[in-house]
């Protein structure tokens, strides 16, 4: 129990206090002593947006200041931007580990971790807020406005935050560090706030104020987004136009310090994905940028509001089970079907649904006579007639002329592969149709047997192709340099190669 705690300044983070403690306390310079001290624990980490061990912390300062954990998370961290927009089982753990003394699934629970929207590396602060501080109450603290994700510039002074150098999630995992290490004599750098960059600077901070602290779900955001389509005229019949929304957010965005979170991604594009079926979490930002640029007119009072109206989970229709069983009507429609079968006796299936009334008795049969219907049907019809005739011997023809026109121009490439069966036929219209029917196809299979390429011709051919290469490097013809050059191996000379090579060595000579 602590007879001790700093007061809480406004907007001020949770880990920001824990610092204020251990400067005032001269604990400062010794971390395992504050941790223990505040969280009756040496395990419990600094970390500043989602941290755990609140309940030992609500107990241990009950003497001093009596809050509640939930009061903890609403008003002194960053929890509040993330819940309302997690499924309402992810929110609950997410509270309980916050609660708890094992939170190392804290960020991953709640979606931080898979992020696109990365949290900062170091903690950040205006300047002209810090000064303020310090000339109101003699020291500094770090304020949770100030350390939103891509939120890069305080709303309240029109100026850029600067980044301190003191880790957000440093390595040295158990220490707390006051602002007042923060670099004060930093220059104020004043940026012109678009209407829309204000706008969704005030929801940002609605939304860290709100306490809304149940998990919404993905089934109400699915249909917020749905109607909001529908409502803003982005459907073309069922579809949404995702283009054209693309198009209204690049539009409104651009120019501002949030344009780049609207880079396109053809696969897997965030603002797509936020207009159709959720099955996962997505960034606050993103549907804060999203709801600022539509609807200008929500606040995020009203939004939550409005999301939280609408069902949590799918609604399944209830059909009633009215099965016809009335045999007039069975006996009736058993008619009109054998009277169709009866006029048209050559026609399937498809032909009598096509006919006028009957694919209204085929349907209800279906529904509610099936058994009757399939045993009454007509049979199937195989067509065992081919497509077409095929002319063989004009295919047949066709195809050693074509050789014919193309053989002079494949053998002459001077780096070109075998002139395998294989490789000729691909040469031919249809070639895939040629190698199944080789056997009737006569003069084509004899003029590939005439002039396909064996490995020994090849061979010879990579010879006479070396030996010109040698001659042009200036380089005495030698069997070794031959061999080498024309990539074959010893144990595949034959006697004609071996021919062919004093041809050449005699040649150079």
């Amino acid at each position: 129990m602590l007879g001790y705690f700093p007061v809480p300044y406004q907007d001020e983070l949770l880990y920001s206090m824990v610092a204020r403690y251990a400067q005032h306390t001269g604990l400062a310079g010794n971390q395992k002593a504050i941790v223990r001290e505040v969280f009756s624990s040496s395990t419990a980490v600094a970390v500043p947006d989602l941290p755990s061990h609140l309940n030992s912390l609500v107990n241990n300062i009950q003497f001093v200041w009596p809050t509640t954990v939930m009061e903890l998370i609403n008003s002194f961290t960053l929890a509040p931007i993330y819940l309302p927009f997690l499924s309402q089982q992810q929110a609950m753990k997410t509270i309980l580990s916050m609660r708890s003394d094992s939170g190392g699934d804290i960020h991953t629970r709640s979606g931080i971790a898979a992020s696109a929207v990365k949290q900062q590396e170091y903690f950040r602060y205006c300047p002209q807020c810090l000064r303020e501080q310090l000339g109101i109450f003699g020291e500094c603290y770090w304020q949770r406005i100030h350390q939103l994700p891509a939120l890069v510039f305080c709303g309240k002074h029109s100026c850029f935050l600067e980044y301190s150098t003191i880790s957000f999630h440093p390595k040295k995992k158990h220490l707390f560090i006051v602002a007042n290490e923060s670099k004060l004599n930093a220059d104020i750098r004043q940026v012109e706030l678009k209407g829309f960059e204000r706008a969704l600077h005030d929801r940002y901070e609605q939304l860290l104020k709100a306490s809304q602290s149940e998990g919404l779900g993905f089934n109400r955001w699915t249909l917020f987004y749905r109607n909001l389509a529908v409502e803003l005229g982005l459907m073309k019949k069922t579809r949404i136009c995702h283009q054209e929304i693309h198009r209204l957010l690049k539009r409104t965005w651009a120019g501002t310090t949030f344009e780049n979170q609207f880079n396109y991604s053809e696969n897997n594009y965030w603002l797509t994905n936020l207009f159709r079926k959720h099955r996962k979490s997505f960034h606050p930002l993103r549907h804060l940028l999203v709801v600022t640029a539509l609807v200008p007119e929500l606040s995020v009072t009203k939004l939550l509001e409005k999301v939280r109206s609408l069902p949590d989970r799918i609604l399944v229709p209830s059909y009633s089970s009215k099965k016809v069983t009335v045999r007039d009507d069975v006996a009736e429609y058993r008619s009109s079907w054998v009277r169709m079968l009866r006029r048209h006796p050559s026609a399937g299936v498809k032909e009598l649904r096509s006919i006028e009334s009957g694919g209204a008795i085929y349907s209800w049969l279906y529904r509610n006579d099936k058994s009757w219907l399939m045993s009454n049907r007509p049979k199937r019809k195989v067509n065992s007639q081919s497509h077409y005739a095929v002319n063989y011997r004009d295919w047949d023809a066709k195809n050693v002329t074509h050789l014919e026109s193309v053989y002079e121009v494949m053998a002459n490439v001077r780096n070109r592969p075998r002139l395998t069966r294989t490789r000729i036929i691909k040469e031919l219209p249809r070639s895939n149709s040629v190698e199944k029917h080789l056997s009737d196809l006569p003069a084509t299979s004899q003029w590939l047997t005439d002039h396909e390429e064996s490995v020994e011709d090849f061979q010879l051919r990579r010879l006479r192709i070396a030996y010109e290469q040698i001659k042009s490097n200036n380089h005495e013809v030698k069997r070794w340099r031959l061999l080498r050059v024309a990539n074959i191996r010893e144990e595949l000379v034959t006697p004609k190669i071996e021919t062919e090579i004093a041809a050449l060595e005699q040649r150079n000579g």
